[in-house]
């Protein structure tokens, strides 16, 4: 009889289907040991490699209700966006189980937060703790590093271009990537806004931040100095320039440790 009913157990945990909205939280359910339980993930997604495979269901910011339901979904794990509350209330009165998670403030600790609450949403607290305390751990080399550091160095975080200088300011993760870094993001506003080649100019970031997205809307690495401004800044002038993937810009997901180590290399090269 026991025999029986852990076979149900595992049968419950072996169909459940999940569906993903946000590309932390699909890495997220990928490092709890899930990820053969997702079924859909919107087009942010796009690591581990696994999830190119899987049917999409629209943008993070704009799902689509009847692509998410033909999944027959068990589990919809999404951010709390406000721009997809009213599909997410859809799903749930559709009878699927949603579970909304925040995304700002874009913090290593909003990050563990998640991870314990989509570990209990499927029964992988092990293996949650153990994800924290990697990160953690990792996240502590980077930390004594920037501890020795008297001097942050001084960055800005350039994107999307399509005729203007868009920079990312206080709250949101490249900000808090930034920060993790032991850099200083010298852009002060709220989220992104638009800047001048005179502010960029005049702002004389030592390090500047592009996304692959930012280089391809370029034409390419060697296309940079089209960008108003930016050949007059030290961190043109010392190639001070690191490029790193879009994904890393929306929130902050497992893969941390990766993008900070990279921007700390970047931030104070040897």
């Amino acid at each position: 009889m026991l025999f029986s009913l852990n076979s149900l157990i595992n049968l419950s945990y072996a169909n459940e289907r999940i569906v993903v909205a946000g590309d932390a939280l699909t890495e997220i359910v990928f490092d709890l040991g899930a990820g053969e339980d997702i079924v859909g993930v919107d087009g942010s997604s796009r690591y581990p490699k696994q999830v190119n495979q899987l049917p999409q269901i629209g943008n993070v910011k704009l799902l689509n209700i009847e692509a998410v339901l033909s999944l027959t979904p068990s589990l919809v794990i999404s951010f709390d966006d406000a721009e997809i509350a009213n599909v997410l209330k859809k799903i749930s009165q559709a009878k699927v189980e949603v579970l909304t998670l925040k995304r700002v403030p874009s913090t290593v600790e909003l990050l563990y937060e998640n991870i314990n609450k989509i570990a209990a949403k499927l029964d992988r607290a092990k293996e949650g703790q153990k994800l924290i305390k990697r990160i953690q751990n990792d996240l502590s080399l980077i930390q004594n590093r920037t501890a020795t550091r008297r001097q942050k160095t001084k960055v800005l975080c350039l994107m999307n271009m399509e005729g203007n200088i868009f920079i990312a300011g206080k709250n949101t993760a490249i900000d808090a990537l930034i920060t993790i870094a032991g850099g200083e993001n010298l852009a002060t506003h709220n989220s992104v806004r638009t800047y001048t080649s005179e502010s960029l100019i005049a702002m004389n970031p030592e390090v500047i931040i592009l996304t692959n997205h930012s280089i391809e809307e370029l034409g390419g690495f060697d296309k940079i100095n089209t960008i108003p401004g930016i050949t007059e800044t030290d961190a043109y002038k010392n190639h001070g320039i690191v490029i790193i993937d879009d994904s890393y810009l929306f929130a902050i997901g497992p893969r941390v440790v990766e993008v900070v180590f990279k921007l700390f290399n970047g931030f104070y090269p040897e």
